[in-house]
């Protein structure tokens, strides 16, 4: 599991992130990519003025499943509804961590 915590602006650690769900697609590892905190802005439309993260993003979203806390609802923006995001709260958030032998921060 992939956890993004960090903002658009933090350009470096998110596109670390979207890399390695990359690599992990490319060895047939589905990821699970769950934006939470400020990552959550990452699935706002038009997020990164660098369009080539977009890109990673919407090849990382057509690829893996992407999940946002259910308080992205309250981020400030509408999600990307191309990226196919789900909505999930805290307690599900929990259980697919438990599921994963490895969780990811970024």
């Amino acid at each position: 599991m992939i956890l993004v915590r960090s903002g658009p602006e933090e350009t470096g650690r998110v596109e670390e992130a979207l890399r390695l769900a990359a690599a992990m697609l490319g060895f047939d590892e589905l990821p699970a990519i769950v934006f939470i905190d400020d990552g959550v802005r990452c699935l706002h439309t038009q997020a990164f003025s660098n369009p080539t993260l977009q890109d990673y993003l919407q090849a990382a979203a057509d690829l893996a499943e992407v999940h946002a806390v259910s308080s992205a609802k309250e981020s400030g923006g509408d999600l990307d509804p191309t990226l196919g995001v789900n909505l999930i709260g805290m307690d599900d958030l929990v259980t697919m961590m438990e599921e994963y032998a490895a969780v990811a921060t970024f």
